[in-house]
């Protein structure tokens, strides 16, 4: 599992902002599929389960987007001092205006 986790990590490095946009289109679309198939009786229950996942996710990327600490993330390296001059264990992608 952890040299499966470790490629999907390396391969999304890569990826620009079409490759997002096509990934996302391509869920969106696997979304309807499933949508579609579903029987009548219980469509009122996935879309109220749609609905929190849909609302949950966009309350954490707004958060990461604005830079204010998102009420469902408690994960205390997310953000990262990139001032900081210590050494950091593994790869660390630094961005730069020279880049």
């Amino acid at each position: 599992m952890n040299k499966l986790k470790e490629f999907l990590n390396s391969y999304i490095v890569e990826f620009d902002w079409k490759d997002i946009a096509i990934f996302k289109l391509c869920l969106a679309a696997f979304g309807v599929m499933i949508g579609i198939s579903l029987p009548r009786e219980n469509k009122r229950s996935i879309l109220a389960i749609s609905g929190a996942v849909f609302a949950v996710t966009t309350i954490v990327i707004l958060c990461r987007l604005l830079g204010m600490e998102c009420p469902f993330c408690k994960d205390e390296d997310e953000f990262l001092d990139w001032d900081d001059d210590e050494d950091e264990e593994g790869f660390v992608m630094k961005i730069t205006s020279e880049d």
